[in-house]
């Protein structure tokens, strides 16, 4: 049998945040909070990401950064991961890889990529 494989993005699309008016922390923690409560994990075209070999990998690095670095909710990282839990079960998925990448400036937003693969 041959694989199919996806690559997912889930992004925290702070760049769509400039129209928000967003001043302090706590109103920066809220629209967090919203965006991983409301955001999908969407199919992309990319290079497959390799990074992080296990899920787990991908949840402590993504965890380090948002929770312990930027002090906001652990929700903030947990609700979209359990979505990805979502789609990996109920699609019969494995994880293959993946990677995170911090906002930066002008040019990208915070996000999580990965790979997911299963038997036709």
């Amino acid at each position: 049998m041959a694989a199919q494989s996806i690559l997912l993005r889930f992004s925290y699309f702070e760049h769509d945040w400039i129209e928000e008016d967003i001043d302090g922390p706590q109103a920066a923690e809220a629209t967090l909070l919203r965006v991983a409560a409301e955001g999908d994990w969407f199919e992309v075209d990319d290079a497959a990401p390799d990074e992080f070999d296990t899920f787990d990998a991908l949840a402590e690095r993504v965890a380090q950064t948002v929770v312990r670095d930027w002090n906001m909710p652990a929700a903030a990282v947990q609700l979209p991961l359990g979505k990805l839990r979502t789609i990996i079960a109920e699609g019969g998925w494995t994880f293959a890889g993946g990677e995170f990448s911090e906002f930066v400036g002008n040019n990208q937003d915070t996000e999580m990529l990965v790979r997911l693969v299963r038997d036709r």
